[in-house]
């Protein structure tokens, strides 16, 4: 499956359907992916900039020259103009004013991952002072909670792929082995099945495992002990992100044994409760009541998870209603920093029912 399978076409022409004023503006400048562009546009190409039309079908792509020539084939967007990084707001100038644009929809939040650069908003409003600029519409927030059968049919091969790569990380751990190996591992494995952005491959052992973001890849699996390892990464641009804790020495220590299971049991508890109307806070206050009842409810300390897609954390809140076709995770965890050790359980959810 390639990007040939998304009609993007259709997409725009729903969230046109959806708002009906203004034009929306995303661009891509020169370090991160901008999943909106991608979601309405199939294009991840550097200094890359979509000007769309919400009330009729005009739209435009302004393009660096080197990737000029293979644009066409990312996108199904027909009027491709090349354009270098100092000459496009001039460029962007010139379609503001041929085309009367008075609304302007673009992703420029502090919050953003992929903010609009000022200086561009700044000439924007000196040369066109009736200009009203909004964030990104609600609508196209929506639709891409809400998965097509491409974008699911994409992830369960991702997951597929992770799941696989877990059964056979018992065989690589063992004590001495660095957690570096063990991530180098992850990764070539990833690139290898088609994976093109990685978030997190996270491998902590021993005491590290306290640690619910740990990064450094600076020790080796002790024995007797556990190593945690997440891993969050794009097959084909959709995120996977799922989170197994392994011992080092082929049986979990005896102290962890209750833990690890009270984990799996909530961890499955909250799968069999994602439903159609129900809330992450909800499954997470829920889980946070069993740990509580086992005297356990201070060393859950991780919300239960989060909305995924095109990015690790795709739009959603802790308080948005699960719908069919969203994809979510469910992650609980326990971590123990005064007796140096951490469990989790992560995996990637697409409600179906």
């Amino acid at each position: 499956m390639s990007r040939s399978d998304f009609n993007f076409s259709a997409r725009r022409n729903r969230l046109r359907q959806k708002t009906g004023t203004g034009w929306l503006m995303l661009y891509k400048g020169g370090e991160y992916f901008n999943e909106n562009l991608q979601y309405l546009t199939g294009l991840d190409s550097f200094y890359t900039l979509a000007l769309i039309s919400l009330e009729s079908d005009r739209e435009f792509v302004l393009t660096n020259r080197f990737e000029r020539e293979i644009v066409p084939d990312e996108t199904d967007i027909a009027d491709i103009r090349t354009c270098t990084e100092e000459d496009l707001i001039e460029r962007l100038i010139d379609l503001f004013t041929l085309h009367r644009i008075t609304l302007l929809h673009c992703d420029y939040a502090l919050e953003s991952r992929t903010p609009l650069p000022a200086e561009i908003l700044d000439v924007l409003r000196s040369v066109f002072p009736a200009l009203v600029i909004k964030g990104l519409p609600r609508e196209l927030v929506d639709m891409r909670l809400v998965k097509e059968p491409a974008e699911r049919v994409r992830m369960h091969e991702g997951i597929a792929v992770v799941e696989r790569l877990f059964a056979r990380l018992p065989e690589c751990i063992t004590q001495g082995v660095p957690e570096a190996e063990i991530a180098a591992l992850i990764h070539e494995e990833l690139v290898r099945n088609h994976f093109n952005r990685f978030y997190d491959i996270m491998v902590a052992s021993g005491p590290n495992s306290a640690i619910p973001l740990y990064r450094k890849y600076d020790s080796i699996l002790p024995p007797n002990h556990v190593v945690l390892i997440d891993i969050c990464a794009a097959y084909k641009d959709y995120v996977i992100d799922m989170t197994r804790t392994l011992p080092t020495s082929g049986h979990f220590p005896e102290q962890m044994v209750h833990y690890h299971a009270l984990v799996k049991e909530v961890h499955q508890q909250a799968i069999d409760s994602v439903k159609p109307g129900s809330t992450l806070r909800e499954l997470s206050d829920k889980a946070q009541g069993t740990f509580q009842e086992h005297g356990l409810g201070r060393f859950y300390y991780n919300k239960i998870g989060h909305f995924l897609g095109l990015s690790p954390d795709d739009p959603g809140s802790q308080d948005t209603p699960l719908e069919k076709h969203m994809v979510i995770t469910i992650e609980p965890g326990l971590y123990f920093p005064e007796e140096r050790f951490g469990l989790r359980m992560e995996d990637t959810i697409l409600i179906t029912e």
